[in-house]
């Protein structure tokens, strides 16, 4: 079992997995699942990115407005 620090590249980290099992006589029909699930785990880990404020449109914004005008 290898572990990567966070700030080593997907890219490498999946060719390395490969080279490992591949000289460990891993099974060769497992090796896409194997990178797979070190990509499904390097995903989780990465923080998420605030989302943008949506626009309003059409009524919303309307009311929106009307409501900001009364105050």
């Amino acid at each position: 079992m290898t572990e990567f620090k966070a700030t080593y590249p997907l890219r490498k980290a999946y060719a390395r997995i490969v080279d490992e099992t591949t000289k460990k006589g891993y099974r060769s029909d497992l090796r896409a699942e194997a990178v797979a699930r070190a990509s499904a785990v390097a995903m989780s880990q990465r923080q998420k990115k605030a989302g943008k404020e949506r626009k309003l449109r059409g009524k919303q914004a309307k009311k929106a407005e009307k409501s900001q005008d009364e105050i």
